[in-house]
């Protein structure tokens, strides 16, 4: 195996460890948004983390393990005085309220 090979595999599995932690701490606070008629919630992304949390392989993982969940990266405008300024944030949605 080369270095590229263990280095790959090495940032694959902390991104896949991760998705799991991610999985499991954010289940209650999607139930508590359901309690309160929700269908969605968004969810701030600090940017320490910031290239985890946006990662094709993160989102794969975590929809995977969040069983019809959406879970999405998207922007959001920070201020109403300058609208075109942009964070992203994750939106996790589980339909609308007819299904």
């Amino acid at each position: 195996m080369t270095l590229k090979d263990k280095l790959l595999k090495e940032s694959r599995n902390t991104i896949e460890d991760y998705a799991l932690r991610f999985a499991c701490n954010i289940e209650p606070k999607l139930a508590e948004e359901a309690r309160d008629g929700r269908t969605e919630c968004l969810i701030a992304i600090n940017n320490e983390h910031k290239h985890i949390l946006t990662s094709p392989l993160f989102i794969s993982a975590v929809n995977e393990l969040l069983e019809g969940v959406k879970v999405q990266v998207i922007q959001i405008s920070t201020s109403q005085l300058f609208p075109s300024i942009k964070k992203d944030v994750l939106q996790a949605s589980w339909g609308d309220l007819s299904d």
